[in-house]
């Protein structure tokens, strides 16, 4: 089996749309080969990660020593105080890639997670 990547939209180079290989996988293949990344912080939904094996799995592909934190579940509505606090874990372990297992407020909280802590683009010099 093969990976198929690419652009989600016409026209437009990001985001990428993978397929073709289980997640873990092309988490780990995309995580090098695309970003480059050493440090990722995981965010993963609390059904997934107590019904699943999916987080051992993902860090199974990554690599342990890859992985410098994880976050368990997130309330719905993605509440600012958990936002914060992933902030705050994102900086501490200095992850340079965030990934996310699970979608709806844990989505929306990465982005906000991502915007706040990329030390190329700070938001506060936009």
């Amino acid at each position: 089996m093969s990976e198929t990547l690419r652009p989600a939209f016409a026209g437009r180079d990001r985001p990428l749309l993978s397929y073709g290989i289980p997640f873990p996988e092309a988490a780990a293949k995309n995580a090098t080969d695309i970003f480059s990344a050493s440090r990722v912080y995981v965010i993963i939904s609390g059904s997934l990660s107590r019904n699943t094996d999916a987080l051992d799995r993902l860090k199974a592909s990554l690599g342990p020593e890859k992985v410098v934190g994880v976050r368990k579940g997130m309330k719905p509505h993605t509440l600012w105080s958990e936002v914060l606090e992933i902030i705050h874990e994102v900086l501490a372990t200095k992850a340079d890639l965030i990934l996310t297992l699970g979608g709806g407020s844990l989505t929306d909280g990465a982005k906000v997670v991502a915007f706040v802590c990329d030390p190329y683009h700070p938001p506060w010099t936009l």
